[in-house]
């Protein structure tokens, strides 16, 4: 079994939040619709940058990664706050509302101060080893996690299909979508409920 296909605690850890958002999930339509936006921007990034993504063949510069090193932890984060939103109910009494006053700020300042920085770390150091100046000079020119509104390098590379796929982001590409339904399926399925 590959590596990233083996059971982690982390990815256990992962998929248990995941599992908690839908169940306790009582959406409003309002943050449902701001969630759902900024979860769908998310992976409309990660769609852009994995096809723009070379692993190990080229410091990419084109697409999103003209304008952020990390265009899918950007995406990621955005995916991550936008399901918490579009499953969240504010009001007072709501059990509902932990999502926000707990569960969100704990996920991310886990993935704010730990898991962003280690993997900076890490991958900046692989990078740096595979392609040397040529990295350094990218790392120096384009932010981490904040895009830059104009392309910070000049950009040589087109989205490509095939790398799309080789990144794997079909089924996250399918996914996303598949959980705001089940989020917005709660809303109506409350409805439906209280008539």
């Amino acid at each position: 079994m590959p590596a990233s296909k083996k059971p982690t605690l982390r990815k256990l850890a992962v998929y248990a939040c995941g599992a908690l958002v839908f169940l306790v999930a009582r959406p409003t339509p309002v943050l449902f619709a701001c969630g759902a936006a900024l979860a769908l921007a998310g992976e409309a990034l990660r769609v852009w940058a994995c096809g723009h993504l070379r692993k190990n063949q080229a410091v990419v510069r084109s697409g999103p990664y003209a304008h952020v090193k990390n265009p899918l932890y950007l995406g990621t984060f955005l995916i991550l706050v936008g399901l918490v939103l579009a499953a969240s109910r504010p009001e007072a009494g709501s059990k509902n509302r932990l999502l926000l006053t707990v569960l969100l700020p704990f996920v991310l300042g886990v993935y704010i101060f730990y898991y962003l920085p280690h993997k900076f770390r890490v991958e900046g150091d692989r990078l740096r080893r595979v392609f040397g100046g040529e990295y350094d000079e990218y790392a120096r020119r384009v932010p981490d996690f904040i895009p830059s509104p104009w392309p910070r390098v000049a950009a040589a590379g087109s989205w490509s299909a095939e790398a799309f796929r080789n990144n794997h982001e079909v089924g996250w590409a399918v996914a996303i979508p598949l959980a705001l339904l089940v989020i917005a399926s709660r809303f109506f399925f409350e409805l439906n409920w209280l008539r």
